[in-house]
């Protein structure tokens, strides 16, 4: 993925141009010449955002699963806790 570089200084000079930009890719916004911040367009915060629900439902399943102690039943149990045993 293109990563653009700005400073902070001339982020305050090229706000759109910045924005603009970041439809497209990330842009990284500098202090002293290290990373401060990113910005991200809106489609791509949409989709990170969609993605971590995703991934976080799933961890919620497997936690779910391996909380609770097996869930199966065997079928003669199932028979005989319904009455169906003969």
């Amino acid at each position: 993925m293109n990563h653009d570089l700005f400073t902070i200084t001339d982020a305050k000079a090229k706000l759109p141009e910045i924005v603009r930009r970041s439809a497209d890719h990330d842009v990284t916004l500098l202090r002293h010449g290290r990373p401060l911040a990113v910005v991200i367009g809106l489609a791509r915060y949409e989709a990170l955002l969609e993605r971590m629900e995703d991934l976080d439902d799933r961890l919620s399943v497997y936690e779910s699963r391996a909380a609770e102690p097996d869930l199966r039943i065997s079928h003669d149990k199932v028979k005989s806790e319904l009455g169906l045993v003969e």
